[in-house]
């Protein structure tokens, strides 16, 4: 799903989330993310007046049982996180990230960044 979501998500925040001191910002964000998606259980957690639903094909974006990992593709910096034993990654912009991208080992359940 190729949908800026992390920004949109941060345009509607009523106070940030604070970090902890030992997380950047960014990482602060990215986490609460991945637990919005995880916890709703839907690939489009916001409400429908900023991200809208074609309703036919709303079903589609359920995730009724967590899978083993969500790519949510969004245009921010690459970011892997785990939630609920979930893997939850943005691969980011091939191009302006240095032609960097993920490869997923399923047999591990893990990412790793890799770069041409």
């Amino acid at each position: 799903m190729r949908e800026d979501i992390l920004t949109k998500m941060c345009r509607t925040l009523i106070k940030e989330p604070i970090p902890d001191g030992r997380e950047s910002r960014f990482k602060n964000l990215t986490l609460n993310l991945a637990k919005t998606i995880l916890s709703q259980g839907h690939l489009s957690p916001l409400p429908t007046h900023v991200l809208p639903v074609f309703w036919p094909y709303d079903h589609a974006l359920r995730m009724p049982v967590l899978p083993d990992m969500v790519v949510v593709a969004d245009m921010q910096e690459p970011f892997i996180e785990r939630s609920s034993d979930c893997l939850v990654a943005s691969p980011s912009s091939f191009p302006r990230h240095k032609y960097q991208f993920h490869v997923y080992w399923p047999s591990q359940n893990t990412i790793e960044l890799s770069q041409i």
